[in-house]
C-alpha cells in the first residue's frame, strides 16, 4: 500500500492523543456550563429543574484543583482571599456594599454549582473591587437550590438554610465566599455538617456555633423570595445577573462577566433615582 494511504504510527499516536485531549477539554467545558444549562420553571413556591445535563469529567471541579494556590488555614481553603473581598465593605444580610448605591447587582448562585465556584474565585473580587467598593453599585446575593434535585443530593438545600441563617447576624456573605473555596463535586454530598462547621470556624467572624440547618421563619422567606425572584425574572440557570437602578423595579440581564456586569451598571446608573 501506498504511503500516503496509510497513517505512519507516530501519525496515529499523535492523532489519539490529540483526539483525547479535545474530548477532555470539551467534557471541562461542559462540566463549567451545566450550571448555566439547568432550566428553572419557577413559582412562589419553588423552582422546577426541567433540564438536566450532567457531565462528569474526571477530576473536574474538584475544590483543590479551582482553588489551587488558595491561601490555607486549619486545612480551609480561602480565608485570606475572603477576608480580602470583603475588607472594609458594609453588610447588611444578603446586600453588601453601600445601602444608598445607585445601583444594586442581583446574583443568582449555587452553593454547590461550579459555575458559581469559577465566578467567585475568578471574578468576584475585581467585580466587588470596581463597583461595590467604589460606591458605583451594592451587591445582593441569592442562593437558589438547583444542583441537589439532578443529582440526588440534599446537602445544597442543607447548605443554603445554614448560610440563610446567618443572614441577621451578617455572617451571611463571608460564609458563602468561604464556601467556594471548599467546594466539592457536584455529585457528592459534601455539604455535612462537619464540613458545615470545619468551614463555619475558619470562615472570618463566624464560628462554628453560629451555624444551624434547621429551617426557621426567616431562612425559609429568604428562600421563597430568591426562587420567586428568580421566577420572576425568568433565571435559566446559575450563576445569572440583574442590575436593578436605584428606586425602581427594572431588572436588566446581565452576563456572568465582569465587563459584562460593568457596562449593565453604567447603563443602569443613568435611570437610578434620586437617593432618599
Amino acid at each position: 500500500m501506498r504511503h500516503n494511504d496509510r497513517m505512519s504510527g507516530a501519525n496515529k499516536k499523535q492523532a489519539a492523543a490529540t483526539k483525547a485531549r479535545l474530548e477532555r477539554e470539551a467534557a471541562e467545558k461542559a462540566a463549567a456550563e451545566r450550571g448555566k444549562r439547568l432550566k428553572l420553571l419557577g413559582g412562589a413556591a419553588g423552582i422546577v429543574v426541567v433540564i438536566i445535563a450532567i457531565v462528569l469529567a474526571a477530576g473536574a471541579f474538584k475544590g483543590s484543583d479551582k482553588t489551587e494556590g488558595a491561601s490555607e488555614q486549619n486545612g480551609v481553603r480561602g480565608i485570606a482571599e475572603t477576608k480580602a473581598l470583603l475588607a472594609g465593605l458594609p453588610q447588611d444580610g444578603t446586600l453588601l456594599g453601600k445601602p444608598d448605591a445607585p445601583v444594586t447587582i442581583h446574583e443568582f448562585a449555587d452553593l454547590k454549582c461550579p459555575a458559581c465556584q469559577a465566578f467567585e474565585i475568578d471574578s468576584q473580587k475585581q467585580n466587588v473591587d470596581e463597583l461595590v467598593r467604589t460606591g458605583k453599585a451594592n451587591l445582593r446575593l441569592h442562593l437558589l437550590n438547583i444542583i441537589d434535585p439532578n443529582v440526588g443530593t440534599s446537602d445544597g438545600a442543607k447548605g443554603r438554610v445554614a448560610a440563610n441563617n446567618l443572614v441577621a447576624q451578617d455572617k451571611y456573605w463571608a460564609f458563602v465566599s468561604t464556601n467556594y473555596y471548599n467546594q466539592g463535586l457536584e455529585s457528592d454530598s459534601w455539604l455535612t455538617d462537619d464540613k458545615l462547621k470545619e468551614m463555619a470556624t475558619e470562615a472570618p467572624g463566624v464560628g462554628a456555633d453560629a451555624i444551624n440547618t434547621r429551617e426557621t421563619p426567616a431562612s425559609r422567606k429568604l428562600a421563597a423570595d430568591a426562587e420567586k425572584l428568580a421566577s420572576d425574572l425568568g433565571v435559566s440557570g446559575t450563576p445569572s445577573f440583574f442590575v436593578q437602578p436605584r428606586g425602581t423595579r427594572q431588572y436588566t440581564a446581565v452576563e456572568s462577566s465582569v465587563a459584562s456586569i460593568k457596562a449593565g451598571v453604567e447603563a443602569a446608573t443613568k435611570k437610578a433615582q434620586p437617593a432618599r
